[in-house]
């Protein structure tokens, strides 16, 4: 979310190592250390409601208006990935970057969401990836 942030371009190539931990700097001095948290949280948080197919049609709005440029989007996507892999992540960045919340979750804060059909007996409910990770990801793997 720093890149985002920055004065990095959208186009034209990612930079040097240096440009990106440049840019990185610049981000997150210009958004503060809250702000910093709560973007990339809410941005981790619909990246798991993406996977799973279960953002809602306000949850994309409120990303739409926070991230209104899609090319910016994937270009400091794409920066950070290289950052890391470049620099490598502390176990206190990792921790970090697994926090995720969104406002208006579908689950509501409990941790399912309900999938309704039209047959009562077709309706199911599935864990939520951002308020119930674990049971998520031990869901999608088979368990």
């Amino acid at each position: 979310m720093a890149l985002y942030a920055s004065d990095m371009p959208a186009q034209g190539g990612i930079g040097t190592p240096g440009q990106v931990r440049a840019w990185i700097a610049q981000g997150a001095v210009r958004l503060g250390g809250a702000e910093l948290r709560r973007r990339a949280e809410f941005h981790h948080g619909f990246f798991l409601l993406e996977l799973d197919g279960l953002v809602t049609a306000a949850v994309l709005a409120r990303h739409e208006q926070c991230f209104p440029d899609v090319s910016r989007l994937e270009a400091a996507d794409e920066a950070a990935a290289l950052s890391v892999r470049v620099d490598g992540m502390s176990e206190a960045g990792r921790a970090r970057n697994a926090a995720a919340q969104v406002k208006g979750c579908p689950c509501g804060g409990t941790g399912t969401i309900a999938v309704d059909d039209f047959d009562p007996d077709l309706s199911y409910a599935v864990y939520c990836p951002v308020h119930a990770p674990a049971a998520s990801l031990h869901f999608r793997a088979g368990h």
